[in-house]
């Protein structure tokens, strides 16, 4: 299943009606239409009735809403995780100590160590 046909899916769902769904997302409503029916003919059955003037959702569409919305939050908190690792933002810091730096500098190591970092895992250390 296409995520673009999932997010289609979901804008649908949550305005009752094709043509406000398209301008949320910034497209036509012919071409949202035909991604809706793609995704109707994967799934097999259609996820809502089509009304003159809105959709309504059956059970089989309100279950995909509901998954669909956690898949979509997932997909985005996958992406915020993978770009704040990417920044150094979260992650794991490793301190490591060569010959006689280990005795110079070990208060200052010890107290920098010893501050809170919320956002990176800490790993047992002996300072």
């Amino acid at each position: 299943m296409d995520l673009r046909h999932l997010r289609y899916f979901v804008a649908v769902a949550a305005e009752r009606h094709f043509t406000r769904a398209a301008e949320g997302l910034g497209i036509r409503q012919p071409p949202l239409s035909l991604q809706i029916q793609q995704l109707e003919q994967e799934l097999g059955t259609p996820p809502f009735h089509r009304l003159p003037r809105s959709v309504e959702l059956i059970e089989a569409g309100a279950l995909l809403l509901d998954e669909g919305r956690q898949i979509l939050e997932h997909v985005e908190r996958t992406k915020m995780n993978v770009q704040n690792r990417a920044r150094g933002q979260t992650g794991r810091i490793g301190v490591g100590f060569a010959g006689a730096t280990h005795f110079h500098s070990r208060g200052h190591i010890r107290r920098s160590a010893a501050k809170p970092r919320p956002r990176h895992r800490q790993a047992p250390r002996s300072l």
